[in-house]
């Protein structure tokens, strides 16, 4: 039980602090000597790296973001299965409550006075781990939200639990990839908490980002949020062009 309670803490830390490393400021600043949150929509996550730094920058931040989720879910799940066992409720409980530490390292990381972005990158290297399945019907909801009917992407993150929670519960892919787990997700009366998992994970996860995603649903409500569409392109609302003017003057 020890053993288990320890290793049990120790994924959660380890999931925390690979969430909290700020890959967006660290390697902007190495290439660039800019620090994004000056800049654009100031958040320093994938997203803005793009905006601020180019495609070729800003996809090296996203896929850094991308193994923070999915690097500690497949470390907790190899370590566990390797020397723990996976019919133990600490391994289930690390599961599910690891990938929600790291979107919060990610969302509020100790190393930017606890701010950050709003964990879509650490969201999707998650699901590819987890449930690829699960991650196709996160995107395309999602992707079709933002690139043709102009939803703010942080109100699209929300609307997207409409399809892939109930995915997450009726799709029974989870790690590992192993016919012992399959087979116990075939047959969920054998442990019905096991059959829930890869659903309380994803809801952990979402419950995770609300803090820094319900901001910005009232932020659209009042039409203060910015949007990107394919036609369109960045759309920054007034708030946002003063923000940037402000910052260029005190360059300057």
């Amino acid at each position: 039980m020890a053993l288990e309670v320890l290793w049990f803490i120790l994924a959660l830390l380890g999931s925390f602090l690979s969430g909290s490393i700020p890959y967006s400021v660290i390697i902007g600043r190495l290439r660039t000597g800019k620090d994004l949150r000056n800049y654009n929509i100031g958040n320093p996550g994938g997203f803005n790296a793009v905006l601020t730094y180019g495609i070729p920058i800003g996809m090296i931040v996203i896929f850094a973001d991308v193994l923070k989720g999915l690097i500690p879910i497949a470390l907790i799940d190899w370590s566990f299965s390797k020397y723990i066992g996976i019919d133990t409720i600490w391994y289930q409980l690390a599961v599910i409550l690891g990938p929600a530490l790291c979107i919060l390292g990610h969302n509020h990381s100790p190393f930017l006075n606890f701010r950050g972005g709003r964990g879509a990158a650490v969201f999707a290297g998650t699901f590819f781990w987890v449930n690829p399945l699960v991650f196709i019907i996160l995107f395309l909801p999602f992707a079709i939200m933002i690139g043709l009917f102009k939803v703010p992407t942080r109100v699209s993150m929300i609307l997207a639990a409409i399809f892939y929670l109930p995915a997450a519960l009726f799709i029974p892919i989870a790690p590992p990839y192993s016919m012992h787990m399959l087979e116990t997700l075939a047959f969920p009366q054998a442990n019905p908490f096991l059959y829930l998992v890869p659903f309380l994970l994803s809801l952990g996860m979402l419950l995770a980002q609300l803090p820094r995603l319900i901001p910005s649903v009232i932020a659209a409500i009042r039409g203060e949020e910015w949007t990107y569409t394919i036609s369109e392109g960045q759309q920054l609302p007034e708030k946002f062009k003063k923000d940037k003017e402000t910052v260029s003057k005190e360059e300057t």
